[in-house]
């Protein structure tokens, strides 16, 4: 490999290698999704999926706080999600380790009603109606997305890498690539003709 390639590629590599680096540093992003039945009603099922955008981790609260949420709740949507404090006390952190949530949990909205998911014993929906009209869960899932930056940031990489062992895997054949190269191209330009 000459110079010139040499130096691309540890360029290229470097870029990579920051770019990877950097992406925990920036805020996260977690699908979520739960579903479960009223205690007053068995027949009452409440399902809800979404996306939750938080701020960088906090390794002092070992949390995420979020800031934003899409959505929808029973197939309406999510408007907004609620400040802290707003609604039951909602605290709006993401834990990083199981079960995911604390006992204040974080709230949102759908069509004016205020909702807090949250954890005690078991992860539980309420609304503004009390606990009477809750929801146990009987499934709760928080799954983290990767950072752009890190998917690009390892993608970038792997291709560096790929290219590199293909080189050197093939670089004996580079001299009799050439002449099937052009035969190749005389045979196409003479096809177009």
């Amino acid at each position: 490999m000459n110079f010139d390639k040499k130096f691309a590629v540890t360029i290229s590599g470097t870029v990579c290698l920051l770019t990877t680096m950097m992406a925990p540093v920036s805020a996260a992003i977690f699908d979520f999704s739960y579903s479960g039945r009223s205690v007053l009603n068995p027949n009452d099922i409440v399902t809800a999926s979404g996306r939750l955008t938080t701020n960088p981790y906090d390794s002092a609260t070992n949390s995420y706080e979020i800031i934003d949420i899409t959505g929808t709740r029973n197939g309406n949507p999510i408007k907004s999600l609620l400040s802290p404090g707003l609604f039951l006390d909602n605290d709006n952190l993401l834990l990083a380790e199981t079960p995911a949530l604390d006992e204040f949990g974080f709230a949102y909205t759908v069509g004016g009603v205020p909702y807090n998911v949250f954890y005690t014993y078991d992860h539980i929906e309420i609304s503004d109606q009390g606990y009477y009209t809750g929801y146990p869960l009987t499934s709760f899932s928080i799954t983290s997305i990767p950072e752009s930056s890190l998917i690009l940031g390892i993608l970038s990489i792997t291709v560096l890498v790929t290219i590199n062992k293909i080189n050197g895997r093939f670089a004996h054949l580079k001299n009799s690539i050439i002449p099937i190269r052009a035969l190749l191209i005389n045979a196409v330009s003479t096809f177009l003709r």
